[in-house]
């Protein structure tokens, strides 16, 4: 039993040259590391038949589509137990076929055995189909500094505060990845985002969780600057004078203004909205009279009106009390500020 080391049956289990105490230790206890410690040549490697959560059993999660954490079945479970795999539990998923690589952390241990249930980001993010394999791998990642995201369309830009919204939205992350494209859903509407860059490593991914993370925005896919157009005050004319409008013309050409005020100026009365021919019971013919028929309306000129300001001549028959008013009808165009004030006559 000189010169190494041996087990209960005296078989040498390596040499005692060149061995420091901790491989002494992993050689004696069968290769496994100490106290609950993470061994890195020690990695869950499993391959898998992935399927997107909607196809889950049981009833639908939806919301699982808007993280980035994947569903395992319980032997992982114990297989991962039994190799002392650090926390929290982090894993590299391949597609071997097109080399492509994303990160994810596992959220349950329900699915069913030698399948796994990822979103559909992260579905589309390794071009799997429902059924495919892939390759989860555990893995070590660093905490993460900072990262630089794009979102995929202008519509991000209508969130009125966008980095609360991405911050609880990264809750159920556990870690991000470069070129990776992601989906949160905020206010019924699902945005897609870009992981453009991220620190301190820009080749793996980077780990989300308890860590202070900076968040920088790049503008978003589609997103056009609005052109700044210079603003210019319409210059006076002239005293008396009306603004050209856009196009060259004046304001007053544009209403014809001068047949306006050439029609306000005609003593023509505006025709009786009440003008009609009576007929008696009788069968006997109506005379024709020069007064105006009882609760006819006479509406004057509009010349009269704004000129003598005198009030509409109401006709009324001996039963009415009140005067009815008559409508006032004016060319289109014009305005009319009201009547003159005609104090009344005291009494005697």
């Amino acid at each position: 039993m000189f010169g190494g080391y041996y087990d209960d049956e005296d078989t040498p289990i390596g040499p005692s040259e060149g061995m420091n105490p901790t491989d002494i230790w992993r050689a004696m206890s069968g290769g496994r590391a100490s106290y609950g410690s993470y061994n890195p040549h020690q990695k869950f490697s499993e391959y898998f038949r992935c399927y997107p959560v909607v196809m889950m059993p049981g009833v639908e999660r939806e919301n699982l589509n808007y993280g980035g954490k994947i569903i395992l079945p319980p032997s992982a479970l114990n297989k991962l137990t039994r190799l002392n795999i650090s926390y929290p539990m982090l894993f590299e998923l391949t597609n071997e076929e097109l080399e492509l690589k994303t990160h994810a952390g596992v959220l349950e241990f329900i699915a069913e055995e030698g399948r796994v249930y990822l979103p559909q980001w992260m579905m589309e993010r390794l071009a799997l189909q429902p059924g495919s394999l892939v390759v989860i791998t555990s893995t070590n990642l660093p905490q993460g500094s900072f990262v630089k995201i794009e979102p995929q369309s202008p519509d991000f830009l209508d969130i009125s505060d966008p980095k609360a919204v991405l911050e609880n939205a990264l809750r159920n992350f556990t870690t991000l990845t470069a070129d990776d494209v992601f989906e949160i859903k905020y206010n019924n509407k699902v945005y897609r985002i870009r992981v453009l860059e991220i620190k301190p490593s820009s080749k793996t991914g980077i780990s989300v969780v308890e860590t202070d993370l900076e968040v920088d925005f790049a503008p978003p896919v589609g997103y056009v600057e609005p052109s700044a157009r210079g603003t210019s005050t319409p210059r006076s004319i002239g005293s008396g004078s009306l603004v050209p409008t856009p196009d060259g013309h004046s304001m007053a050409s544009l209403i014809n203004y001068k047949q306006l005020a050439s029609a306000s100026g005609s003593t023509a009365s505006l025709p009786s909205p009440v003008a009609a021919t009576g007929h008696r019971l009788s069968g006997r013919p109506v005379s024709s009279r020069t007064s105006t028929p009882a609760g006819q309306i006479v509406v004057p000129s509009l010349s009269d009106t704004l000129s003598k300001g005198s009030e509409f001549a109401v006709s009324k028959s001996k039963s009415d009390v009140r005067a009815i008013p008559a409508p006032l009808r004016l060319p289109f165009g014009q305005l009319f500020f009201g009547y003159p004030v005609v104090p009344v006559k005291g009494t005697s």
